[in-house]
């Protein structure tokens, strides 16, 4: 398996100036990542602003781009049965396939719905596959899977089900980003990982601390409560060998009250390549 970074990880998730992705790719290379997982959003990384040039500096960095990620669905909600706000997300989504073509990437990481409590949820579970079926065409067109992430979300807490709802998907383009942070308050990682075999397109990677529980758990890999070598061993019997994607920004430093950028999402970035290689090593 290989050591992705997502971009996250270096600039956060809360950034006020345009981040530079040339330069965030070229730190991640340097600090021996084998790919970036490239991050864009509705206002300053808006794809429409990424110009055909800045992708070709991207791609001239000389580094992998294996998925693209994106939190716009949070709030383009694909599972909304408000017709607009479905075409506005369909559209980014959209987007968002077009940039991971024009990276070479081979995975659109995509939020398939937000459950709200006015909106039945058989609702929202058949409006999130009517999105993500019509989405699949052009995934097919330009060769990137779409990439369904667990969440959050209030929506497919359960392994079973959200194998069900790839299955009644049941389109090749359309397949599962695995977060193995995510998924320790639903459930068990034996569970997931067995259940999604031979669907998992994408890993990300993350830690958290049980003991914290909330939103606020989330750690740097190895700081808190997952076991490695476990999920490592698990990943590969159910045969994934990709990349493994860390996703871990400065605020998942318990003690660090307020980063500092560019400093502490360095700090960040090499501090997670560390951890990972030792127990990618130790398999």
């Amino acid at each position: 398996m290989k050591a992705g970074l997502n971009l996250w990880t270096l600039i956060g998730f809360g950034y006020r100036e345009r981040p530079d992705l040339v330069w965030a790719m070229e730190k991640a290379k340097e600090i021996g990542y084998d790919g970036a997982e490239v991050v864009y959003d509705d206002a300053l990384l808006n794809p429409r602003s990424i110009s055909p040039e800045e992708r070709r500096r991207m791609k001239g960095v000389g580094l992998e781009v294996p998925s693209v990620a994106t939190g716009v669905f949070w709030k383009y909600n694909l599972g909304s049965p408000f017709e607009e706000e479905r075409k506005a997300g369909m559209e980014y989504l959209k987007l968002g396939l077009e940039l991971a073509r024009d990276l070479d990437a081979k995975v659109l990481l995509v939020v398939p719905a937000v459950a709200r409590p006015e909106v039945p949820y058989e609702v929202t579970y058949d409006y999130a596959k009517l999105s993500l079926r019509e989405a699949a065409k052009t995934a097919e067109d330009l060769g990137v899977i779409i990439g369904v992430e667990n969440v959050w979300n209030r929506f497919l807490y359960s392994p079973f089900e959200f194998r069900r709802f790839l299955d009644e998907i049941n389109l090749d383009f359309v397949q599962a980003y695995l977060d193995v942070g995510n998924l320790v308050a639903l459930g068990y990682h034996e569970h997931w990982i067995s259940l999604l075999k031979g669907r998992i397109a994408m890993v990300h990677v993350k830690d958290f601390d049980v003991n914290v529980g909330n939103i606020t758990g989330f750690r740097h890999v190895g700081r808190g409560s997952i076991d490695w070598p476990k999920v490592l061993n698990l990943l590969r019997k159910a045969g994934y060998d990709g990349f493994l994607n860390v996703e871990c920004p400065p605020e998942f430093y318990p003690d660090l009250e307020r980063p500092k950028y560019p400093d502490d999402g360095i700090r960040a970035a090499i501090d997670n390549l560390e951890s990972l290689r030792k127990f990618l090593t130790k398999q």
